[in-house]
């Protein structure tokens, strides 16, 4: 039994004392390869499941790397696009403060009205807002009355 387990030892040493050998033998050089390897394997396989992404990263990156030279297209083409964008910008702010000016003009009229009927229904609330109160006083009293009889009848 304890010669068996001897064995079993020896075999997990010598084969512990290969692996080490054998990275030994691999370089920085192979490694660095077989990364490389892997790397270009999985960004095929994202190419195939992914073909729209993949086109639309190289564009992207295609502009990029092309903008950074100065006589190129790409840069004259984006510099260009931005003044346009800032025009358009620059058109659409003015429409929008004569759009909101001619909307505040147009609400005037409904505002005066509007504040005229608060007006109104805040002096009619004050009006009858004393009288609801006194009414309600009133029930409620009336109310307490009749519970206390009621209560007073059942344990008498």
């Amino acid at each position: 039994m304890a010669e068996a387990k001897r064995q079993q030892i020896q075999k997990k040493v010598a084969a512990g004392v290969k692996r080490n050998n054998d990275r030994g033998r691999t370089t920085v050089v192979d490694r660095v390869g077989e990364r490389a390897l892997e790397a270009k394997d999985r960004f095929t396989e994202f190419a195939k499941e992914h073909p729209i992404t993949t086109i639309a990263g190289g564009v992207a990156l295609g502009f990029l790397v092309s903008s950074m030279f100065r006589g190129s297209p790409t840069r004259k083409l984006g510099k260009q696009a931005g003044e346009q964008a800032s025009k358009l910008a620059s058109v659409g702010a003015e429409l929008a403060m004569a759009y909101a000016a001619q909307a505040l003009a147009a609400s005037e009229p409904a505002r005066k009205e509007a504040a005229e009927k608060l007006g109104d229904l805040g002096e009619t609330a004050l009006k009858y807002g004393k009288s609801g109160t006194d009414t309600a006083t009133e029930v409620a009293r009336t109310a307490g009355k009749r519970i206390a009889r009621a209560i007073h009848g059942r344990f008498n």
